[in-house]
């Protein structure tokens, strides 16, 4: 579904591609409320024609064309149940969001701006648990609150990337899905994302020295962002997708003291 909206999409226009985004967005709404018509389109006793005369059907006219081609490509393939169907509807859409971003010139800004956002929520416990906690506020209004907080110091593109991880946050798994939308935005660039953890400011040449060894030890270009992070005593910790290398002193020590306990 990817390769078919990024055909159809082409080089979007800012309007058009958030314009295919929210669309990707209302039919991950859609799904997720109509099990019927979601296990309609992913049921495997079903052929690949008939389950896109189903598409053909009932959005002609209602969805935009690039939209239209994917969801077809899409209710062509097989699929393990009907939830994956609105979660990939979430992912396109903030794929289309990042590559309307690429296409215009502004994917360097979104990623910072983004970046900058998820280090808001991370070090805020009482934003992280107001933004993921549905019993306290319905979702438009918690949007709404870090809209306020934060809307006019971003680009609008960036700002609707979190939107859409704030919509379906769960406790305790909003940090990591910034991070996976920093990730694509990363791969969308055959680069790969790292995060260093820093008591101070590196300097350029330590910055430039980070870059190059964690690009050859990836094979491949590697976007490093920096988090001042106090508590990190002495060396760094780097996390790259699911490596963690450690080398800070406090973490040395804390290993140090849960050994001389046990």
């Amino acid at each position: 579904m990817v390769v078919a909206a990024d055909k159809t999409l082409g080089q979007a226009s800012e309007a058009d591609g958030s314009k295919v985004a929210e669309e990707f967005f209302a039919l991950s709404n859609l799904f997720d409320s109509d099990i019927r018509l979601a296990r309609n389109l992913t049921d495997p006793a079903r052929t690949p024609g008939d389950k896109q005369a189903l598409v053909t059907k009932i959005f002609t006219g209602k969805l935009s064309a690039p939209l239209l081609e994917a969801m077809r490509v899409g209710a062509a393939g097989r699929w393990s149940n009907e939830a994956d169907l609105g979660e990939t509807c979430r992912l396109l859409g903030k794929h289309v969001l990042l590559k309307t971003a690429s296409d215009n010139g502004k994917l360097d800004q979104v990623e910072r701006d983004v970046f900058a956002m998820g280090q808001i929520i991370a070090k805020n416990r009482d934003l992280r648990n107001f933004l993921t906690d549905r019993h306290r506020a319905p979702t438009a209004q918690r949007i709404a609150a870090f809209n306020k907080l934060v809307g006019s110091q971003v680009d609008v593109l960036s700002l609707r990337l979190v939107n859409a991880v704030i919509e379906r946050a769960q406790p305790g798994r909003i940090s990591a899905d910034i991070r996976a939308v920093l990730e694509s935005a990363a791969q969308m660039r055959s680069r790969t994302m790292a995060t260093i953890y820093a008591a101070k400011p590196l300097s350029e040449t330590q910055h430039a020295r980070l870059v190059n060894l964690l690009s050859k030890q990836a094979g491949h270009d590697v976007v490093v962002n920096v988090v001042i992070d106090p508590l990190v005593v002495g060396g760094l910790k780097i996390q790259r997708g699911d490596i963690v290398m450690d080398g800070a002193v406090s973490t040395k020590a804390e290993q140090f003291r849960r050994q001389l306990a046990s």
